[in-house]
């Protein structure tokens, strides 16, 4: 769940992006997981699902540990950069400089382990990918 205020809008870095709706300062909170508003699903309960819920899941889901994570917000459209201005830490995003309001918010989709993208799934074998 993101914890600061944001739009969506179109991206210079791909199609559409996540912006800051509020100016936000260096090491500040920007999103996590939150049980009962964020989803997760067992890889049972998503072989359960029609194929366009499972193709979005594919697309937007993050593996981890056993099960697939899906964020219920704009976090879902937030791009990769080579330069993000957010880090993932115990559990959070959370900006790595200030963020002007306005400016898109990026992550670095390589500082992920390959196993915490849900894109693995568009593979038959049991390697992941990562995604980006």
């Amino acid at each position: 769940m993101l914890l600061v205020k944001t739009y969506l809008d179109k991206s210079r870095i791909h199609g559409i992006g996540v912006f800051a709706g509020q100016s936000i300062r260096k090491d500040q909170k920007i999103w996590r997981f939150v049980f009962g508003f964020d989803r997760y699903y067992t890889r049972k309960r998503l072989a359960k699902l029609p194929k366009p819920a499972k193709d979005y899941i594919k697309l937007h889901g993050y593996q981890w540990k056993n099960e697939i994570l899906l964020s219920m917000d704009y976090d879902t459209f937030m791009n990769h950069s080579e330069n993000p201005n957010t880090y993932f830490h115990n559990g959070y995003v959370i900006a790595r400089n200030n963020i002007r309001k306005g400016e898109e918010i990026t992550n670095d989709y390589r500082a992920f382990e390959a196993a915490f993208c849900a894109a693995f799934l568009k593979k038959t074998s049991q390697s992941p990918r990562t995604r980006g």
